[in-house]
């Protein structure tokens, strides 16, 4: 599994040219289909440089030290990736998002997410419990994910499993 965490940061090459195109600055979870749909990409300086999209249509391969793509066109502009606008212009973010289960509990903030490497769809939320940012997790499987909605990700009661289970424990 990959995670979002793990991501972020990753070189991207194209496999047409060879060539690095930037780094992976972000992921954008489509609410709907409950898959990572796009990548913001980031090239240039520090200070400055430019953020262009690529769609995981367009994922060559996924390693521990870089992500692959089709070609240098494959990158799009904001303007011409009208999806991850309006995706995140739906303000339907994972990261940073509250939990609360169907009943109305709060189980605390999305960290990280796993998601299948070759089709991007969501495996798992990780949750830090209560105010515990550095301490265990629940895990939350993705099929028990009810809503990725603005303002809440809403879960099965059922779902929640301890921070020694695992994501397939659940199936």
């Amino acid at each position: 599994m990959a995670r979002y965490e793990f991501m972020k940061g990753l070189p991207v090459i194209t496999m047409a040219e060879g060539k690095e195109v930037g780094k992976v600055d972000d992921l954008v979870v489509d609410p709907v289909r409950k898959a990572v749909r796009w990548l913001r990409i980031h090239r240039g300086g520090i200070l400055g440089g430019e953020r262009l999209w690529v769609s995981v249509d367009a994922v060559h391969g996924l390693g521990e030290d870089a992500l692959t793509i089709n070609a240098e066109a494959d990158l799009r502009a904001p303007a011409d990736a009208t999806e991850a606008d309006a995706l995140v212009k739906a303000k339907r973010r994972v990261i940073g998002n509250e939990v609360i289960t169907e009943n109305g509990e709060r189980l605390g903030e999305v960290r990280d997410y796993e998601f299948a490497p070759d089709t991007f769809v969501l495996t798992s939320l990780s949750v830090p419990q209560g105010m515990n940012v550095v301490g265990p997790s629940l895990t939350i499987a993705a099929d028990r994910i009810l809503t990725i909605g603005e303002d809440m990700i809403v879960v099965s009661t059922a779902t929640v499993m301890g921070p020694d289970e695992k994501a397939d424990d659940m199936k």
